[in-house]
């Protein structure tokens, strides 16, 4: 049985299910643990699904750590609350299992790096492979050097910033910026295009999109309503990439970048990215891709 951690808002398993002919996939959406039974004890565990499926670990044969995520966030005070309290047991229970499960080589795409590779890392690392925007993560104090040329202001996580707030990339003037706060600053790139990867244990599905076609800095705003079209990399680009995974440890993941004047400028990786949305009309041959990626785990 395939083992799918994830929540209800995640269309993409839905719409790679079909795929995965052959395999029983049983799911776990965090955000529903409720409807869900289990008992985990020294004699292994038994999970019981809203739908009758049961999973065991005689059963278990791999495990896909899709978007284990609570969308319907909480307030939770200083001193706590016990809804709070049962999302973190349940949290932690399931990572558990989905580290012990990667521990015998029981994940596919989604794996647990040997190094935490977040942006500042990450951005270190690129330099080896590509040209990066100049990047400063700054707090306590406004430098000079931050007075000249155009920024923009960005965010090291997704944390929401209020209630549907998400915060988002800002063309700023720095000398209004508040020094108190942890600013992630970097060179605005007046670039052509936005391109972004999708890397699949050492194959690559690239798309671009136009630059001026964007009203707003961020082209995650309007993602939805425009059309990325399919491109290729030089082969020099695509041994880059090949050899940052390599570094990273990782086999999966969603590059983003931006090419100015034919030169691609790495941002960041997304070692668990959305996907799905690059191949809506199944034509791309992304989900195919992806389950057999997993099948040939699974039938390992």
């Amino acid at each position: 049985m395939l083992l799918i951690i994830t929540c209800t808002e995640d269309v993409t398993t839905e719409m790679l299910v079909p795929f995965l002919d052959g395999i029983e996939v049983f799911r776990f959406n965090i955000d529903k643990w409720n409807e869900y039974a289990w008992d985990f004890s020294d004699n292994g565990f038994e999970v019981l699904s809203p739908d009758g499926k049961r999973l065991t670990q005689e059963n278990l044969k791999l495990v896909y750590l899709r978007k284990p995520i609570f969308f319907n966030t909480i307030d939770v005070p200083k001193t706590g609350c016990l809804e709070n309290w049962c999302r973190k047991e349940v949290e932690r229970l399931w990572q558990d299992l989905y580290y012990d499960m990667a521990s015998k080589g029981k994940a596919v795409l989604v794996k647990p790096a040997k190094a935490k590779w977040y942006k500042h890392t990450q951005m270190t690392l690129a330099q080896k492979y590509f040209p990066v925007p100049e990047w400063h993560i700054i707090r306590g104090h406004t430098p000079d050097y931050l007075k000249s040329g155009n920024w923009v202001i960005k965010s090291l996580t997704q944390e929401m910033i209020g209630e549907g707030k998400l915060f988002t990339v800002k063309s700023v003037d720095t000398s209004k910026l508040d020094p108190y706060y942890p600013w992630f600053y970097q060179r605005k790139l007046d670039a052509q295009f936005d391109i972004t990867t999708l890397y699949v244990n050492g194959k690559t599905f690239s798309f671009q999109l136009d630059r001026s076609l964007l009203t707003k800095e961020d082209c995650r705003q309007e993602t939805p309503f425009l059309k990325w079209e399919k491109c290729n990399l030089t082969a020099q680009e695509e041994n880059a990439i090949a050899s940052f995974m390599k570094d990273t440890g990782f086999e999966f993941g969603r590059f983003d970048f931006m090419r100015k004047d034919g030169v691609l400028y790495f941002l960041e990786l997304n070692p668990n990215g959305m996907w799905a949305w690059l191949d809506l009309e199944f034509k791309n041959g992304i989900f195919e891709c992806i389950a057999h990626e997993i099948k040939k785990a699974y039938h390992k």
